[in-house]
């Protein structure tokens, strides 16, 4: 009998063992490691390294969300439908016309030309809320335009995918907000700690804080994160 249960529980951690190895992988080619929700029968559009890179700046959202950023497969027909009615709910976003608008703003003016204010304002209050936060309990923050520049990158992208815009329409924000980042940081660990702070003053008392900070911290940390391979400097990549 305990040979038995040995046996299943072998066979359990080998299967346990594959998922990982499997995740680790798609995290690898793809930076992502589920990729149930696309087609990749259909083609695909094969970035540049140089949009790779760009798409880089929003890896934080698109990780929590599962989407790929050095491939850009399409959005299966269920799972597109659940995509673009959330999109819709939450950015108010629905029609390309929509879409241009709210990049507009966030490429404008965003949640930055307030919370800039604040931060110098009230530094007192703020610090404190980001010291409870593990992830900026040891980074200095002092700008948290990262949360405005990644969510640029991630509504450009899903319009893409939702085909409200080109991807030529979509890659100018996604480019705009790059630059941008790169002028404001100077290495991923501060662009992430930006956008973590940004996060915490939209929404002080939200619950998923800690795990959009582990997200971060991966990303910076993790052996297969496709924030490892992906230079903060060097833009646009040479030879694309």
């Amino acid at each position: 009998m305990f040979e038995w249960l040995r046996t299943i529980a072998t066979m359990l951690d080998s299967k346990k063992m594959a998922a990982i190895a499997l995740e680790n992988e798609n995290i690898r080619k793809y930076g992502a490691s589920d990729l149930d929700e696309f087609d990749l029968d259909k083609p695909a559009r094969q970035p540049t390294a140089t949009e790779i890179r760009g798409l880089a700046t929003g890896a934080i959202l698109f990780f929590v969300g599962g989407n790929p950023i050095k491939l850009l497969p399409r959005i299966k027909p269920e799972p597109l439908v659940e995509r673009k009615a959330a999109t819709a709910e939450w950015w108010g976003i629905s029609n390309a016309e929509e879409a241009l608008d709210t990049l507009e703003w966030l490429r404008e003016e965003g949640h930055r030309s307030k919370y800039q204010s604040q931060l110098k304002s009230q530094p007192m209050h703020w610090q404190s809320l980001f010291a409870a936060n593990p992830f900026l309990k040891t980074r200095a923050v002092t700008n948290v335009a990262a949360w405005d520049y990644a969510r640029q990158v991630n509504v450009a992208r899903w319009c893409y995918d939702y085909d409200y815009l080109t991807w030529e329409e979509a890659w100018q924000y996604i480019d705009d907000a790059t630059q941008a980042a790169l002028h404001t940081y100077d290495s991923w660990d501060s662009f992430a700690a930006g956008f973590v702070a940004g996060r915490i003053m939209w929404a002080p008392d939200n619950d998923l804080h800690d795990h959009i900070a582990e997200t971060a911290r991966y990303l910076i940390e993790a052996r297969y994160s496709p924030w490892r391979d992906i230079p903060w400097l060097t833009y646009p990549v040479v030879g694309n």
